[in-house]
């Protein structure tokens, strides 16, 4: 019974966060230049996973190494922080300067046009893999700590703030649909992460030992 009360908050994590990709897709769909936002994204998404994918492998690094009592958590946190500068900064790189175009031009393979349509969600998304070590430490810490359900629920939040925003922005704003994206994936995520922050520093914090401290 213990398992199965740590194992199913990540389960329903991982099913949450799967599922919001069809529906990303079939809000852009009805979004402004649908054709363009279509094609643009999964490139934009690709070179966005390369530096948040540094961000997910630290979830496993913080939980193996937080220690038993916690002893770890402030030269984790350090790391972590260090982590999210420098991956925000290399997309920054490409976001923000010209390696941009020669990316999704040359290494892409888009054409110029869809090149420069390219750039506008990238750059919204820039925060996105700093975001992503962040959160990725704050459910290392839940995780060690065997509390797993504010894990879920902060992904709850995250897939309903994505949902409000691409109906507001597609249906009512009438927005192009690879920006409503963007904006809404940069929204959810920042509610994830605004979400767990208070309970990593409440008084009865989702911490492996009391001792620990900000």
């Amino acid at each position: 019974s213990e398992i199965v009360r740590f194992y199913i908050p990540l389960a329903l994590t991982t099913m949450l966060a799967l599922g919001v990709h069809p529906l990303v897709t079939f809000f852009v769909g009805h979004g402004r230049l649908a054709l363009e936002s279509l094609a643009v994204l999964p490139v934009v998404n690709s070179v966005i996973f390369i530096f948040r994918s540094l961000g997910l492998a630290y979830h496993e690094v913080g939980i193996a190494l937080m220690g038993e009592r916690g002893e770890n958590f402030k030269a984790l946190r350090r790391f972590a922080a260090i982590l999210g500068l420098v991956v925000v900064t290399g997309l920054g790189l490409i976001a923000w300067t010209p390696l941009g175009l020669i990316w999704f031009e040359s290494v892409a393979g888009l054409s110029p046009e869809l090149a420069r349509f390219a750039l506008t969600p990238t750059r919204i998304l820039v925060l996105v893999p700093g975001l992503a070590v962040m959160l990725s430490f704050q459910r290392a810490v839940l995780v060690h700590a065997k509390r797993t359900m504010p894990v879920t629920a902060a992904t709850v939040i995250e897939v309903t703030g994505i949902v409000a925003v691409l109906s507001v922005a597609v249906f009512v704003l009438d927005a192009v649909g690879a920006v409503a994206a963007a904006v809404a994936l940069l929204l959810g995520r920042i509610s994830a992460n605004l979400y767990l922050t208070p309970i990593l520093r409440s008084p009865q914090a989702d911490r492996p030992t009391p001792t620990v401290q900000d």
